[in-house]
């Protein structure tokens, strides 16, 4: 479940929009919130083991900083993106195969790929 979104503006470009950075910047809190949330239902082994919330929380995170047009921060969050779909691979490795579908493995796999490029490409 990637989140996609329209070019975020170029870092060291004009100010960031005020409003848009507060609206993003509640988009993390809901996000952290609901993160705290799964991370409790996982150790009352009353949530899959998925790892969405995380990776969720990471992309809203990412796209924050990019609003903000921080590169180190951009930079520092990709890693954290990266670093949430390696646990989400584990997490998911880990589990026995009725309880996950190779898909979902696949589709895990090319998420943490596509998280390692953009890593990358912000890199250069």
């Amino acid at each position: 479940q990637q989140q996609r979104s329209a070019p975020a503006r170029s870092v060291g470009s004009a100010e960031p929009d005020s409003r848009i950075v507060a609206k993003l910047s509640e988009i993390v809190g809901l996000r952290e919130r609901l993160a705290m949330t799964y991370e409790h239902l996982l150790a009352a082994g009353r949530a899959s083991a998925d790892g969405l919330a995380e990776v969720d929380l990471a992309e809203a995170r990412v796209e924050l900083a990019r609003e903000r047009g921080e590169r180190d921060a951009i930079l520092a969050e990709l890693r954290g993106l990266v670093a949430a779909h390696e646990r989400r691979m584990k997490r998911l490795g880990s589990l026995a195969r009725d309880r996950v579908s190779s898909d979902e493995i696949d589709r895990a796999q090319v998420a943490l790929l596509e998280a390692q490029v953009r890593l990358m490409r912000a890199q250069k």
